[in-house]
């Protein structure tokens, strides 16, 4: 598990290895995409727009599609119940 390159928010969690083959499933690239996707936790929260950039998890609203930023990820990805493919940049 873990990208070679670091993501733009210093403060991201990496996406469990089942969700990254999920995506690829789903017709995401391996490497160098951006995906928005709608995720439900395990505990009912809904985020609607987690990115996820490379197999990290980035940032929780789509604010987080632009330049270097710092968006402490609130949840554990483990916790990850449902991930549904909303956009792939």
């Amino acid at each position: 598990m873990g990208s070679r390159s670091s993501p733009r928010n210093r403060l991201a969690k990496t996406l469990p290895d089942d969700w990254r083959e999920y995506l690829v499933g789903l017709g995401c690239p391996k490497r160098k995409y951006t995906a928005v996707c709608r995720a439900t936790l395990l505990d009912g929260r809904v985020i609607e727009d987690l990115v996820i950039e490379e197999g990290w998890v980035i940032a929780l609203d789509r604010k987080g599609l632009g330049g270097k930023f710092e968006q402490r990820i609130d949840f554990n990805p483990l916790d990850i119940k449902q991930l549904d493919l909303k956009q792939v940049i």
